[in-house]
């Protein structure tokens, strides 16, 4: 079963080694790698926030395949934009670590014994 501690691992583990890996293919080195894992920490439990698990069917709409074809659809808009300044860049790379972090949640319970609603409720 996942809990708080090994959804910010795996975040944090999987945000690193694509950062990292993306930089390595460009030639850079900074510390987004880092960055972006402490981000996708933070961001990886969004989903238990909106829908605490006080009962064992909390799993509801924000733990959806629904929302996570939404988070997924919106994600790949934003890779698309084409930013023109250094703070749009930022930002476009922070919201694409939340809603990563979000998605490996979803993916992560996904593989429990309840997995993750088709739709939920609104």
């Amino acid at each position: 079963m996942s809990n708080a501690l090994a959804h910010r691992t795996v975040a944090a583990l999987v945000t690193g080694v694509a950062i990292l890996h993306t930089e390595a293919k460009e030639g850079k080195q900074t510390l987004a790698p880092v960055a972006g894992s402490i981000l996708a920490a933070i961001c990886t439990n969004l989903p238990d926030k909106l829908e605490p698990a006080i009962h064992p069917h909390h799993r509801q709409f924000f733990h959806s395949v629904a929302f996570a074809t939404l988070i997924g659809g919106g994600m790949y808009k934003l890779y698309q934009w084409e930013t023109e300044t250094e703070m749009e860049q930022l930002l476009k790379c922070c919201l694409l670590v939340a809603g990563g972090s979000y998605l490996i949640h979803l993916a992560m319970d996904s593989c429990t014994r309840r997995s993750l609603p088709l739709l939920g409720k609104l």
